[in-house]
Formats: structure tokens, C-alpha cells, sequence
């Protein structure tokens, strides 16, 4: 026989169903704790609940009348009053009214020290109340007393949901990592209890991924929460989820972003929140002004929605509007009127990341417009270093090359600038300041993680499976998303960027190395270069390459040529086909490297930096390179600093995978370079094979295919006898060695953003900390590879560097192939 509860066992039952999001069950157990006589206590908590849960559907004018009639009942307790008044300060955060929801929750918390599970729920109301006027530093106090308050309580779950908030606030702090790490340990308590859960969980990660400029992940996780709370008709935390689903579509759809926080305002002023719908008009402004329309009624409801977020306690969100307003003005050649907006807006000492960026943004283009190139350069300056200071602090490769992004801007104006400006000190400055931005400094690498270990090997065996089940494609999908959380919350552990690289110091160099360096700027519509080489000018030289669209119409189609050549195929097709990519490769170098012809022929050796949108180069290929080592450096200082460092190989290791035609014969010519006791292979290995023998010798060789990710480029990866070994096994090394060689099509590709920061497998190798690798960002011919491999080692085994040893095969088995040498050449 059922035990029929108590209406103070319901109304437990019910605060437990509501905290986990299952709102409807919530309701039934209130609605029965009603009918079953409850005391006064017990009736006034019941009402306050249902107010509370019509506010979610409803007004929350109505549910504060609600709780106000519920506190004038006869009979109720000072805690009684206290958790109503406490949850009418709640809702007095929902629609908006900062000061009088500060006010509820403090009175409230003066009654229930003695009650740790009221007390932890009202300090987590007051710590969202303070977030959400910027007031970090209380919040976090009062969300660190919630979870003792919970802890005391023996409440998990509510204990749970402090550390989550706890979390963004690290990440208002700029504390990306820790607010990840903590979010994502929260969520495991959080996730399981309901879908509304999982979909609070997922709208903060989101968050944080957009802080990251990763908007592209945060975007379907958005979408999918404002989903899962309109199904269930709750309305404010749909329009909360659908007006950060704008903010995230601000950067590539700044259209659809003003519709979606369009219909955001309409959600929240049907419920008369007003605040809320205040901040979704700024959204709204933001997204017409950068999709162009930016009309005088525009701009006019821009400055109202600006003056109203100054009373509303949000000055960040303000300035932001404010600054998004100077830049279109200054797009327009208002610069009186842009120069008044920006001065509304001062940066303050402890402003966020967002409002510093976007304030050296707009004095950045203010001064350009003014054509005082210092000021640009200046403004500028302080943006990027503020930037790379902040991605120093985080550990995961993917996140700092992701948060690259927000210095987009500033980086064209910038090397525009020095370029104008035309010394070419100033222009090696700023082409290394970008390349720190874009994630070219070596961070300490991470320690294995078990939870990384076990998800990637259960994703080799998905990858193996005949046939695809749905379900196993949804594993895969929540095993990538995992490794990816866990690295995202690594800690940084190396020093950060370095300094600035002199000319003189330069110079030096490449003149001890017979070598000549050229370093490939972008600048959004053009290309430039700056080439230093020994007997040349030793300040180098400047040299405009032309339109952007020039090569980017050469390199449209190079990837497919580039594949093709390396098929076998019949003698009627090649003649045409290699005629077809010997035209493309003459025509992009007579862009990119003829213009230095006279630098060039005074060297044997050439040293390249080039900008992201260059990544998929085949450089060696290029007639300008033909005969000479080439390295690509990820940039002059982390060349200089490689330079010093050893060099020789003592150690070699070598693995192939499974269905590479000449794989075995390549691997074993290639070992026999090696003493005995230096070499080890392994023949159609498995995973752990080629992690144990990557962690025990200074050069790797890999013969596998490779495949490169796109949409997430540390899933590219060489298929072994047991499924693919992916980027981020590399993390799961005990060392790494020092020369790594892929003789794998795909591998050498990499990802780019904005033309800025280019992300693959071989860049994962570089982050980790080896000096040198070579692979092809196209597939090679096996035929070549068989040939030109073993005889890169015959050079290594004598101890030439490799990018000369790269040279010399290539020169002595006559066989030309896209592979490259990145990190150090020598």
C-alpha cells in the first residue's frame, strides 16, 4: 500500500523536482500539498513555490503578488518569511530590478544562518544578482558561503550549482580554464538530473566557449537549449538562451544575430521583463550596426539602449554598445561624432577583456581615419598584448589559437600601419606579434589524463565498426566533445610570449646560416612581405605582393591538383595534369617568392614565416625553392630560440599502419640508416605500439594514411592496425621526440581562421615541443615517398639537419614532393 505523504513531505519532494528543472512534477506534489490541509508554514512555502513557477511560464509581476499574499498570512515563522522573502528577491532578479532583489535576498540571509539549506540557496540568489551587475569579486564570495551552506546541509546537488556558478564567475574574472574545469565538474552532478539541467549546463559552457571565440561550438549548444526550455514553455530562460545564441552569431551572421535577439525582446517583454529585453535591444543595435545598417534610427535606439544599461547597473554592456556605435560612425566619416561616442565610453582599469579589445579597436580605427599611423600602432599595440597576456593563461591549444579571433582587427590595423610606416624593425614587430597571437609560443605540456586515455581508445573501436549505428555515432560525437572539455580546462603551464626579435639579432643569424628569411603578412586585402638576407640591405626589405584575391584564386584549386598529381595515373592523363599544377605553382610563386629573387640567390637556405591563409603552400614545390632547405617556423624568435638547441638524432623509431602500398619496404630502407640498437619498427602497429615507441626515441617515422579534420583539427590522425592515433594522443606521451616525420597524406594540412592562426596535427606536434617535423599538407605519390624518405634518413644518420637532409634527398632520388619541414631546419 502506498504511504500517503505529509504536505510538508510533498512540498520537499517538489523543491527537489523544481531545483533539477522537472518543473511539472514540481508542480502536481505543490498542488497536492495544498489540498491536503498543510500548516501555515508549510501553505505560505507552497504558495511562494507556485508563484515562483508561474513567473517561469508567466508574468512575474503576477508571481510577486503572489508571495507578497503569502507573507501576510498570520501564524508564519521569521524563516518562513525569510525563504519567501528570499525567493520574491529572485524574482525581482528576473524581471530586471537589481537593487530591490539585493535587498529581498540580504534581509533574507539574515534570518537563515541557522537553516544551511535556505541559507546556501538565498546566497546563490544574491551571488547571480551580483554577476549579473559585474560585482565578480561578492559574487564569488557569496557562491563560495553557498557551498558550504549546501555542504553543511548534506546537499549535493545544491552544492553543485554553486561551484557552477562559482565557474562563471571565473569566467567573468578572465579565468577561462578554471571556470571550464569547474562548469564541467559541476555538470557532471547537474547534467543527469533532467534535460533542463543539461541545457543550463550547456548555455554556461556555451559562454564560455564564445569568451574563447570558439562561436561555432557555442552556437549548436544554444540552439539547443533555447529548444528543450520552449518545449517546456519556459519562457524567460528561452529568451536568456536565445539572446546569448545572438551574442555568438554577432562574428560571421551579424544579420540573423539582431533577428534572434529580436525575438528574445519580444519573449521578455511579454513577460515584463524589461531589463532583459533592455539587453537584447543592445543586441539587437549591435547586429544592424556591423551588418551595415546603421541608420539614423539605428544609431538614436543604439544611444537610448546605452543610457538604459547605465541604469540598470551594467556599464560593460553599455560601453560595448557604445563602442560598436563609435565604429560604425567611423565607418561612416563621422569622426566628430565617433571621437564624442568613444569618449562615453572610458575603459576602465578592471574592464573585461571584450570592452578592452573593442576600446584599442575603436581608437585604433579613430586614429587611422585621422591618418596619425602612431596612434593606430599605439592603440593597436596594447590590444594584442592585452590579448596574448590573456592566452598565456590558457593551457588548450585549441582554445588559444581559437581566441585568436579577437584580435582579428587590431592585427590588420596594425601591420597596415607598419607597413606604411615602412621600417622594417616595425614590420618585423608586428609580423611576430601576430604570430604570438595566433599561439606560436610552446606552452609546458599537460599531464596525461586517464579520462583522455579511455575515451580515445574507445573511439579507435568505433572507428572500426563495418557499420555505422546511430547510436555509435553519437557516442563518437560525446567522446570527441569530452576529450575536447578536458583539454579546454587545462591550466597554462609554460611562461607565456616572449619579447621582441632584433633585426641585428636576425640578421646575425641567417648570415651564420647561409640563409635567407621572409615573413608573409595579410592584411585583410593584400599581401606584403618583409625578406632578410645576408649581403642584402641588413634591415631587410618591404615588398607589397599585390591583391589577396590573386592567390587565393591560385590556392582554390591547388589542394585538388596537388592530389591528383600524386595518383597513379594513365600517360594520356599525366602530361596534362603535372602541365596543369607546373602552371598554378610558377604563377603563385612569381607572387610569393620571385619578388625576393635578388634576396634569395645570395643564400642556400630559406627560413619562411607565413601568414594562416598561406598554410596550404607546398613550398618546396615552388620554383623559387627548388634546390634549397626550406623551413617554415612557426616565427623568427621561435627559430632563434630552436637554432641553439641540439639537433642530432640518436634514437629512431619507426611504425606503419595498415593498406599503405610500400610502406614495410619504405620503413625498413629507412631504418637501415640506423645502428641496431638505435632503431626500433613496427609493422602495421597498433596505438600503444606507436605511443610506447614515441615516448622512448628522438625520431618518429609514421607511414599511415592520415586524415585531416577540419571542423576539429586535433582529430586529424593517422590510421593504425587498431583505428586512428589522433592529435591528441600526442598529449598522452610521456616525452616526445624530438624530429617527427609523417609519411602520411593530410597530416602536414592545418586550419585557419581569419588568415591568422592555422591549427593540424603537425602544429600539435610543435606545441608539444618537438623541434622539428616533416609532412605534406597534400598526399605524396608512395613511389616518392619509398624513394626520398630513406635517403632523408641516410642524411639524418650523418647528422645533417633536416631540412638539409630534406634537400639532399630530394635532389639525389629526383623526386620533388610537397613535403615540409616546419619548427627548425637545422
Amino acid at each position: 500500500m502506498a504511504v500517503r505523504l505529509t504536505p510538508a513531505e510533498l512540498y520537499a519532494r517538489a523543491v527537489v523536482s523544481g531545483n533539477a528543472g522537472r518543473h511539472a512534477s514540481a508542480r502536481r506534489d505543490l498542488e497536492r500539498a495544498l489540498a491536503r490541509d498543510p500548516d501555515a508554514d508549510t501553505a505560505a512555502l507552497v504558495s511562494g513555490s507556485l508563484a515562483y513557477l508561474d513567473s517561469e511560464r508567466g508574468s512575474p509581476d503576477v508571481a510577486i503578488a503572489g508571495i507578497d499574499r503569502a507573507l501576510e498570512a498570520e501564524g508564519i515563522s521569521p524563516q518562513t518569511r525569510a525563504v519567501l522573502v528570499g525567493q520574491r528577491g529572485l524574482l525581482e532578479l528576473r524581471r530586471g530590478r537589481g537593487d530591490a532583489a539585493i535587498r529581498d535576498l540580504s534581509d533574507a540571509i539574515d534570518e537563515l544562518h541557522e537553516v544551511p539549506l535556505s541559507l546556501g540557496r538565498v546566497l546563490l540568489n544574491r551571488g547571480l544578482v551580483r554577476l549579473d551587475r559585474a560585482e565578480v569579486d561578492a559574487a564569488e564570495r557569496d557562491f563560495a558561503a553557498a557551498a558550504e551552506a549546501f555542504a553543511r546541509a548534506g546537499e549535493t546537488v545544491e552544492e553543485a550549482k554553486a561551484h557552477s556558478n562559482a565557474g562563471y564567475a571565473a569566467m567573468l574574472r578572465g579565468d577561462l580554464a578554471e571556470a571550464i574545469r569547474t562548469m564541467d565538474a559541476a555538470a557532471q552532478v547537474l547534467g543527469a538530473l533532467s534535460p533542463v539541467m543539461q541545457a543550463v549546463c550547456d548555455g554556461d559552457r556555451a559562454e564560455a566557449l564564445l569568451a574563447a571565440g570558439m562561436a561555432a561550438d557555442a552556437v549548436p549548444l544554444l540552439q539547443e537549449a533555447a529548444r528543450i526550455y520552449g518545449a517546456r514553455r519556459l519562457r524567460q530562460t528561452q529568451a536568456e538562451a536565445e539572446l546569448l545564441l545572438a551574442r555568438a552569431l554577432l562574428l560571421d551572421r551579424p544579420a540573423e544575430a539582431a533577428s534572434t535577439a529580436l525575438r528574445a525582446a519580444r519573449r521578455f517583454r511579454a513577460r515584463g521583463s524589461q531589463s532583459w529585453a533592455t539587453r537584447a535591444d543592445a543586441v539587437v543595435a549591435t547586429g544592424q550596426l556591423r551588418a551595415g545598417a546603421a541608420s539614423a534610427e539605428t544609431r538614436r535606439r543604439a544611444r537610448e539602449a546605452a543610457h538604459e544599461l547605465d541604469a540598470l547597473h551594467r556599464p560593460e554592456d553599455a560601453a560595448l554598445l557604445r563602442l560598436e556605435l563609435a565604429l560604425a560612425e567611423v565607418a561612416a566619416g563621422q569622426l566628430a561624432a565617433a571621437t564624442a561616442t568613444r569618449a562615453s565610453a572610458p575603459a576602465e582599469a578592471d574592464a573585461s577583456i571584450a570592452v578592452q579589445l573593442r576600446t584599442a579597436e575603436v581608437d585604433a580605427e579613430l586614429a587611422q581615419a585621422r591618418g596619425d599611423a602612431e596612434a593606430v600602432l599605439t592603440a593597436a599595440a596594447q590590444g594584442i598584448e592585452t590579448l596574448t597576456t590573456w592566452q598565456s593563461s590558457l593551457g588548450s591549444l585549441e582554445l588559444n589559437a581559437g581566441a585568436a579571433v579577437h584580435g582579428h582587427r587590431l592585427a590588420v590595423l596594425g601591420i597596415r600601419a607598419a607597413l606604411a610606416d615602412g621600417a622594417p624593425q616595425r614590420v618585423l614587430d608586428w609580423s611576430e606579434r601576430v604570430r604570438t597571437m595566433s599561439g606560436s609560443f610552446v606552452p609546458l605540456r599537460p599531464p596525461a589524463d586517464d579520462r583522455v586515455a579511455a575515451a580515445l581508445v574507445e573511439l579507435r573501436e568505433l572507428r572500426r565498426l563495418e557499420v555505422v549505428t546511430p547510436e555509435a555515432a553519437a557516442r563518437e560525437a560525446r567522446l570527441r566533445d569530452e576529450v575536447r572539455r578536458i583539454h579546454w580546462a587545462d591550466a597554462a603551464r609554460g611562461a607565456g610570449p616572449g619579447g621582441t626579435v632584433a633585426l641585428a639579432e636576425l640578421h646575425a643569424a641567417l648570415a651564420a646560416d647561409d640563409a635567407a628569411f621572409v615573413a608573409h603578412l595579410w592584411v585583410g586585402d593584400r599581401f606584403a612581405a618583409l625578406v632578410v638576407a645576408p649581403g642584402a640591405a641588413p634591415e631587410g626589405r618591404i615588398v607589397d605582393l599585390g591583391p589577396a584575391s590573386r592567390v587565393q584564386q591560385l590556392l582554390a584549386g591547388l589542394l585538388a591538383d596537388l592530389d591528383v598529381a600524386a595518383a597513379e595515373l594513365p600517360a594520356a592523363f599525366r602530361a596534362s595534369t603535372d602541365a596543369a599544377l607546373a602552371a598554378r605553382l610558377a604563377a603563385l610563386d612569381e607572387l610569393l617568392l620571385a619578388p625576393f629573387a635578388h634576396e634569395l640567390a645570395r643564400t642556400s637556405r630559406l627560413v619562411l614565416t607565413p601568414a594562416g591563409a598561406l598554410a596550404g603552400i607546398p613550398w618546396p614545390l615552388l620554383p623559387g625553392a627548388d634546390g634549397r632547405p626550406l623551413v617554415v617556423a612557426e616565427s623568427a624568435a621561435r627559430w632563434l630560440a630552436l637554432r641553439g638547441a641540439p639537433g642530432a638524432v640518436g634514437t629512431a623509431g619507426f611504425a606503419s599502419g595498415p593498406g599503405v602500398a610500400r610502406a614495410d619496404a619504405e620503413l625498413d630502407a629507412s631504418a637501415a640508416s640506423w645502428a641496431p640498437d638505435a632503431r626500433v619498427v613496427r609493422h602495421e602497429a597498433d596505438a600503444a605500439e606507436v605511443t610506447e615507441v614515441a615516448s622512448r626515441v628522438e625520431l618518429l617515422h609514421i607511414a599511415a594514411h592520415g586524415r585531416h579534420s577540419a571542423e576539429h583539427p586535433l582529430f586529424s590522425g593517422f590510421e593504425l592496425a587498431d583505428g586512428p592515433w589522433f592529435g591528441y594522443d600526442i598529449d598522452q606521451l610521456a616525452r616526445v621526440p624530438a624530429v617527427v616525420i609523417m609519411s602520411a597524406c593530410e597530416l602536414g594540412r592545418s586550419s585557419s581562421r581569419w588568415g591568422l592562426e592555422a591549427l593540424g596535427m603537425a602544429r600539435a606536434w610543435l606545441h608539444a615541443g618537438t623541434r622539428s617535423v616533416v609532412a605534406s599538407p597534400a598526399a605524396v605519390a608512395d613511389v616518392a615517398a619509398s624513394e626520398v624518405l630513406p635517403a632523408v634518413h641516410r642524411e639524418l644518420a650523418r647528422g645533417a639537419g633536416v631540412a638539409d637532409a630534406l634537400s639532399a634527398a630530394t635532389s639525389a632520388t629526383g623526386f620533388r614532393t610537397p613535403l615540409l619541414v616546419r619548427g627548425a631546419g637545422w
